[in-house]
């Protein structure tokens, strides 16, 4: 049985130990180690990494069947003596986010009566999931006081073991989920659990608590938060966008929201001004493309190619123009947003969609599509406006004599 370290001084990042066994696991090399100081991935806390004798440490696992620790290496390390190093950045993180998992979990159950019921520490954020159905702003917030207070109380961390006999007495938080010797962690006079993971000494240590957003997930909700460092690096990335956006503004950071507002009242007139720009211009040039209009078996043919057009005005006019009876229009525009729209009036024996398909693999491009009546797809910058009229003509054409 491998001698756990970590439980020991989770401090300690530099060990030697003596490999016991060479094995692989899903193909890859692994050892046994008679003692170690590197965590395997379990109770929502990922494993260590780190080197042995200088080889990367992939992976650190118990097996199943017997909860042995195996460490997955990234090439073969023999039977020998090893000297490991842990990555204490790593490590010291994963403290950091599960002492302050242990915090807010118990500020959460003080303040709303919320249990947890799973937690995870990922690679950017960490979640627990609350036996609540709801978390009103407020209770999020004093929770997330509360635990920010018992960090900067500066409380003990301590751990011990006791047998299964003695746990009803302690109150703990939740029960534990395995049997035998059982190992507590306690925040001095605030949480007591079950746990086997690596934690701080003092909850000064933990640093910051910061709940990012909750949402409802599976009949609970979902807190994602950061501790420590993640919370500070969050912050700083935070304000300086903020600190960007006030520059956009030219405004004071007290002013931006009223400054974003100003900017929204702009932008909704500035909308408003051009959807009456865009009409006055449809009924401009509504005339022109109809006298435009090409008798073809079914009705009429309206073909136009513009260099550039502002968007949304194009799927305006292929509609405008088709409503007026049996006439299929086909409209494209270039530019850094150009557009390729297909509309068909009533009458057309042709679909929208079909007339998009033919000139799509024509042009030689994917993308977009539609229904019987209107369809439309986004067009290569590279497409020339010649070679586009050609093959709207040349496709068109088909369409229209394969239909009459």
């Amino acid at each position: 049985m491998t001698l756990r370290l970590y439980w020991e001084d989770p401090y300690l990042w530099r060990f030697t130990a003596r490999v016991v066994e060479e094995t692989t696991y899903q193909g890859q090399p692994a050892v046994i180690l008679d003692r170690t100081a590197f965590y395997p991935a379990g109770g929502g806390q990922p494993s260590d990494r780190g080197t042995l004798n200088g080889i990367p440490v992939r992976e650190v696992m118990e097996r199943e069947e017997d909860g042995v620790i195996l460490h997955l290496l990234e090439r073969p390390l023999g039977m020998q003596e090893v000297e490991g190093i842990v990555d204490g950045e790593r490590r010291f993180d994963h403290m950091q986010q599960h002492t302050g998992q242990h915090i807010l979990s118990q500020a959460f159950l003080r303040v709303a009566g919320a249990q947890t019921v799973s937690f995870h520490i990922g690679h950017e954020v960490v979640t627990i999931d609350l036996e609540t159905t709801d978390l009103p702003e407020a209770v999020a917030e004093a929770a997330e006081e509360l635990a920010n207070r018992v960090v900067l109380e500066n409380r003990e961390v301590r751990t011990w073991w006791v047998n299964g006999g003695e746990v009803e007495a302690l109150g703990l938080r939740r029960s534990p989920s395995v049997e035998g010797p059982i190992r507590i962690v306690e925040v001095a006079d605030f949480d007591r659990s079950p746990c086997g993971g690596t934690h701080v000494r003092r909850t000064g240590e933990v640093g910051p608590i910061k709940i990012l957003k909750w949402e409802r997930r599976g009949g609970g909700v979902r807190v994602s938060f950061l501790c420590g460092w993640r919370a500070l690096r969050d912050y700083q990335g935070k304000y300086r966008r903020l600190l960007q956006v006030a520059r956009l503004l030219s405004a004071g950071e007290a002013d931006l929201m009223e400054a974003v507002q100003a900017l929204q009242r702009e932008l909704k007139e500035a909308r408003r001004s051009l959807s009456l720009l865009q009409e006055l211009y449809i009924e401009e040039v509504l005339p022109t493309l109809e006298r435009k209009a090409c008798p073809v078996p079914f009705g009429e043919l309206v073909i136009h190619v513009w260099a550039q057009l502002p968007p949304g005005l194009l799927p305006r006019l292929a509609r405008r123009l088709s409503a007026s009876g049996p006439r299929l229009v086909i409209l494209a525009a270039g530019g850094s947003a150009g557009l390729l729209a297909v509309a068909c009036g009533p009458g057309i024996p042709v679909s929208a969609q079909q007339i998009l398909e033919r000139i799509r693999s024509r042009l030689g491009f994917s993308g977009g599509g539609g229904r019987s009546d209107y369809a439309q797809a986004p067009l290569p910058p590279t497409i020339s406006m010649a070679d586009l009229r050609k093959i709207l003509e040349e496709a068109s054409g088909e369409l229209t004599r394969s239909a009459g």
